[in-house]
């Protein structure tokens, strides 16, 4: 069967949490399908990435997009009725080139692609991943005016265009059970999960001597810079009381300035490196205090895969599921999670508890094997419906 696969950016280097599944997820469709991978791109950088692709794809086709005018349409946005994702996606080359191609079947990887498939005839499957209108939902929540102004009025437009793409759409994809309960229950609803690379995210022993904290993640993203700001100013400082010498290493690709600004001799933001298992092997605790966070967090799964004790919100673990006290630790306030991260430092038996059990739980459940087996089953329902 040809696959028609349109993503939202390029799906390579696999270095964050949407290009990591969307690498997976075409991975697995080459396997037993032709892939025909289109992806618009913001950055002429990401061009030559398309050689790495083409190893399984069988074409890469890319429509550049300036960021500039993106961000226009998204202004011009606010004056009609569709979600700005949407404006800021979308091209007229980009749906010309969609519209060329052969196929059998068609994904998209998230809402905004969607709009490129909707009205055609032939089957259609879209991705919601972890339900975008959720996320802006929580970011209203987060933020003052006029953000939250904006933010709850992509919340109520998404919210409706998942709702019609409910309607139209022959399978629809969520990356885990707690998506899967936000919308409306229907047998074209498949759970499609994200797994980890067991060999590549492997225990090692080369730890700091020094206490060292982690936290991983695109350091550009809202999400993350509310929990390294939350963790650095309320969490962090009660820690420092209690272990002296203590480091956080805030790991991941452009920091924002207000990130940038937390470098210290205590706190290293690194930026963009090629393999951040050689920051995670230095770590004593990877912690994830995430306020806002929906689906499955990648940079749980990486720790606990590498035997790193992990302290996290309720909400970070909500799309794992991992056990408090057995495979992780779960506070949700600053003392609980001081006191969470302390405890864990001080206490070898259960540091070293942790981590084992940490890294049997994702042996256990989040192979890409065992999390993408329900693939199979929603394409052939997808293609039943025509």
């Amino acid at each position: 069967m040809r696959v028609l696969y349109i993503a939202h950016s390029c799906p390579y280097p696999p270095n964050k949490g949407d290009r990591i599944r969307n690498f997976h997820v075409l991975k697995y469709l080459a396997r037993k399908h032709s892939v025909i991978l289109i992806y618009p791109s913001f950055s002429h950088s990401e061009l030559r990435y398309a050689e790495q692709l083409n190893k399984f794809c069988e074409s890469v086709k890319t429509i550049y997009l300036s960021k500039h005018w993106s961000r226009l349409r998204c202004c011009l946005g606010l004056l009609r009725q569709v979600p700005l994702t949407n404006t800021y996606f979308f091209s007229k080359s980009l749906q010309r080139l969609i519209d060329s191609e052969r196929y059998d079947l068609a994904l998209a990887d998230c809402s905004s692609m969607a709009q490129y498939i909707q009205h055609i005839e032939k089957p259609k499957i879209v991705d919601l991943v972890d339900v975008d209108s959720e996320k802006w939902h929580l970011y209203a929540q987060m933020t003052s005016f006029p953000k939250s102004w904006i933010y709850q009025v992509e919340y109520k437009r998404l919210r409706q265009f998942e709702a019609t793409l409910v309607r139209t759409f022959d399978v629809l994809l969520v990356i885990s059970e707690s998506e899967k309960r936000l919308l409306p229950q229907t047998e074209k609803l498949f759970v499609v999960g994200n797994g980890i690379d067991l060999d590549f995210f492997s225990p090692r022993h080369d730890r700091s001597r020094n206490p060292t904290l982690i936290f991983t993640g695109a350091m550009n993203y809202f999400p993350n810079i509310d929990a390294v700001l939350y963790f650095h100013h309320e969490v962090f400082p009660l820690i420092r009381q209690q272990i002296p010498g203590i480091r956080f290493i805030i790991g991941g690709m452009d920091p924002s300035p207000e990130i940038c600004r937390l470098q210290s001799e205590d706190t290293i933001v690194t930026g963009f490196v090629p393999d951040m298992r050689e920051y995670l092997a230095r770590a004593s605790v990877c912690v994830v205090p995430l306020r806002i966070a929906r689906g499955v967090q990648n940079k749980i799964l990486e720790a606990m895969a590498m035997g790193i004790p992990v302290v996290s919100t309720s909400l970070a673990n909500q799309g794992i599921g991992a056990r408090h006290e057995r495979e992780i630790l779960l506070a949700d306030d600053p003392q609980s999670f001081s006191q969470a991260v302390i405890k864990l430092l001080r206490d070898q038996a259960l540091h070293e508890t942790l981590a084992i059990n940490a890294r049997q739980f994702v042996e256990a459940h989040f192979t890409w094997e065992s999390r993408l087996q329900n693939l199979d089953q929603a394409l052939l329902t997808a293609m039943s419906q025509r």
